[in-house]
């Protein structure tokens, strides 16, 4: 059908190779090659251009990627529904979650997700908060956990709120402080996560522009086991969410701020366009899950 030449050649723009998405879609590479090449020719454009980076889209390619995209999109849409009316519970869910969402609560949805509807397949796109809303905007993916504030586009459904606290070594002289000042930060060596503007404590970027003093940034570090480490030695003292700090083989202590910090996390997908039947049904295990701001699976 010709709607598998419209998906392999939305899968080689998301890879950026014919061969691994020949790979993905259970194909040959000749066979995507020649997908791709009977839709340049129907067509009459040119869809892709070769660089050093490997295959990109073409100025052709991009005025028809959106176009081909949303006719994918209505076509599992139309094939959920026929699922739908013949009471089936099959169908294919595109999920986008950062790694402490995917950590902590999905592992628990999924598999109570499961014992409801075994026929149902995902795929876990592992992403940050503002990548996953920026995916759900350009239908790459059904339904996504990001955080509030969001676009107006999408429909959110608040889930739970994330504290974001302050992480000491044990041996701090606040360890045993009930609070911890906000202000203090800017007096304390402080390990950072390296790109602050897509991590998970992005909210945080913005209060540290209202210290009074610049952050003493001893290093920047790539992941938050890096500074759950870091701090543990006694090297400095850091900033992250509860939630990532759950279960966590660590020896730190986490205190709130003086002045309480927060995140709030949900469930959302893109306004205005119904679900498929898989993703309604996602959603609505997903909310389930959770009872008053609280994971109680």
């Amino acid at each position: 059908m010709a709607v598998h030449k419209y998906s392999a050649f939305l899968k080689v723009i998301e890879l950026g190779s014919i061969s691994k998405a020949a790979d993905e879609l259970g194909y040959t590479q000749s066979a995507v090659s020649r997908m791709i090449a009977d839709l340049e020719n129907e067509w009459g454009l040119m869809l892709l251009k070769r660089s050093r980076a490997g295959l990109a889209l073409s100025s052709d390619g991009i005025e028809m990627l959106p176009y081909v995209r949303a006719l994918c999109e209505k076509y599992r849409e139309m094939q959920d529904q026929a699922n739908a009316i013949h009471g089936l519970e099959t169908g294919f869910i595109r999920i986008g979650s950062c790694s402490s969402v995917s950590t902590q609560w999905l592992p628990k949805i999924l598999k109570e997700f499961e014992k409801l509807y075994p026929h149902i397949d995902f795929r876990l796109e592992n992403m940050e908060y503002s990548d996953t809303e920026d995916a759900l905007l350009a239908g790459e993916i059904d339904c996504g956990f990001i955080t509030a504030p969001c676009s107006p586009e999408l429909d959110f459904s608040f889930l739970h709120r994330d504290r974001i606290l302050a992480v000491l070594p044990p041996e701090h002289e606040l360890a045993a402080a009930e609070k911890y000042p906000l202000e203090r930060l800017s007096t304390e060596r402080f390990i950072k996560l390296r790109d602050e503007a897509n991590s998970e404590v992005k909210e945080f970027a913005m209060l540290i522009a209202l210290l009074k003093a610049p952050l003493n940034t001893f290093c920047d570090v790539n992941d938050d086991y890096s500074i759950m480490a870091m701090v543990e030695s006694g090297l400095g003292v850091s900033v992250l969410t509860e939630l990532v700090t759950e279960r966590m083989p660590f020896n730190i202590v986490l205190k709130e701020f003086d002045v309480p910090q927060h995140r709030d996390i949900g469930i959302a997908v893109r306004r205005g366009l119904r679900p498929s039947p898989a993703t309604e049904r996602f959603v609505q295990v997903v909310k389930d899950c959770f009872k008053d701001g609280k994971f109680v699976i």
